[in-house]
């Protein structure tokens, strides 16, 4: 069994922004995972897609200069503001990987265990290695979310938009979308653009559509509504450029923020492609789903439940978001899953993004619930990766 000092699980932006920090403090340190395997598979799926952020607020970080997603966007004659497309960001990932951290190691993490003053950790190749620390940086992968009365539909009838492998195979097929946010609507607009009948499930009164922010704006406009990573307005810019002071706040004011703060809602780009285009049942939840000799069966709840009705489909598509839950990470050993103490299902970290159980590490999304929501996004990767380095290179 071979021994390191530092094992980081997963290859997206935040995994491969702290390998390039740690390369250059000289820690060593080994990296599992498919690089940028999530958005590639988003990108893979087909159609316009794009990010729901600003093209610099996605910017996977290393110390050396010349590596943002401007760099790579602006001589290939790319968007540099908005919209950014979701291929693009993902082709981005991978340039950038080969020439920061071209020793990433594409296998999984089957198994992750603690021991005596470090981590056992198995490969998908039968490999068995001992790290003394361990940095999980997983993104998205385990954490899709679907409504409760779905779950008893087999994965054919019905899926997470993440799991979409290809729009195209929905042509001329019925299909239920349910969500309000930027991946339902997304979906929604994918669907139809590809020849399937979709409609959407939203349960509030109506779909929030962003505005399209000018970029030649007056200096007062400027000072009243800046422009930053997590979009527009003082409090935006004061989370994206103070990423660690909500850490030391209460755990109550972090999860108002989280859950407040960009809300769900579709870009102003999408709406256009959306509306007049595909029917939308708003105020509407699903009370149960059935399958009906291979279609599905939807039972919905209308107007606060005052009313119901019934729809058929082919298919449904959960764009319902993300769950950040620890007992959704299978590889993690029972006994080193119950060390860990949490926030609601997340883990709950320390101002070093070190979880409860000693040597273990949690950063990009799993960890907004103790950071905030500049978190949940790729902007966050740049503070990380210097903080984690940083504790990381004082243990050695």
């Amino acid at each position: 069994m071979s021994r390191i000092a530092v094992a980081i699980i997963g290859a997206g932006p935040y995994g491969l922004s702290l390998s390039a920090h740690l390369a250059a403090r000289r820690v060593e340190h080994r990296v599992f995972g498919r690089p940028m395997q999530f958005w590639s598979d988003v990108a893979e799926a087909g159609g316009d897609r794009y990010l729901r952020t600003y093209c610099f607020g996605t910017n996977i970080s290393t110390p050396a200069n010349g590596f943002s997603f401007a760099d790579y966007s602006r001589p290939r004659g790319l968007e540099l503001i908005e919209p950014c497309s979701i291929a693009d960001f993902a082709a981005y990932g991978h340039w950038f990987q080969l020439r920061n951290v071209p020793w990433v190691e594409p296998i999984d993490v089957v198994h992750l265990a603690t021991k005596a003053n470090g981590f056992a950790i198995v490969l998908s190749n039968g490999e068995r290695v001992f790290a003394d620390r361990v940095v999980i940086a997983i993104g998205l992968k385990y954490f899709h979310h679907v409504p409760r009365a779905l779950n008893s539909l087999a994965p054919e009838l019905a899926i997470h938009t993440s799991q979409i492998s290809s729009f195209a195979a929905f042509k001329g097929r019925d299909v239920a979308v349910v969500g309000a946010g930027q991946s339902a609507l997304e979906a929604a607009a994918l669907l139809h653009e590809m020849g399937a009948r979709p409609q959407l499930l939203v349960r509030g009164k109506r779909i929030r559509w962003m505005s399209r922010v000018s970029h030649s704006r007056s200096l007062w406009q400027r000072l009243k509504s800046p422009i930053s990573s997590l979009g527009s307005g003082p409090r935006a810019w004061a989370l994206a450029h103070f990423p660690g002071a909500l850490h030391r706040f209460p755990g109550s004011l972090r999860s108002r923020l989280l859950k407040n703060h960009l809300l769900p809602g579709g870009a102003w780009w999408l709406r256009e492609r959306l509306e007049h285009r595909v029917p939308v049942h708003a105020e509407t939840t699903i009370d149960t789903a059935r399958d009906i000799a291979g279609r599905v069966e939807l039972r919905l709840r209308v107007a606060d439940g005052c009313r119901e009705t019934q729809l058929i489909v082919d298919h449904v598509i959960a764009g319902t978001g993300y769950h950040i839950d620890i007992e959704r990470l299978t590889f993690l050993d029972p006994e080193l899953r119950s060390k860990i103490e949490r926030i609601g299902g997340a883990p709950m970290l320390d101002s070093n993004f070190e979880a409860s159980a000693p040597g273990l590490s949690v950063i990009g999304p799993a960890s907004a619930p103790s950071f905030g929501p500049l978190f949940r996004f790729v902007a966050g990767s740049g503070y990380t990766a210097r903080v984690v380095s940083a504790r990381l290179h004082a243990c050695q």
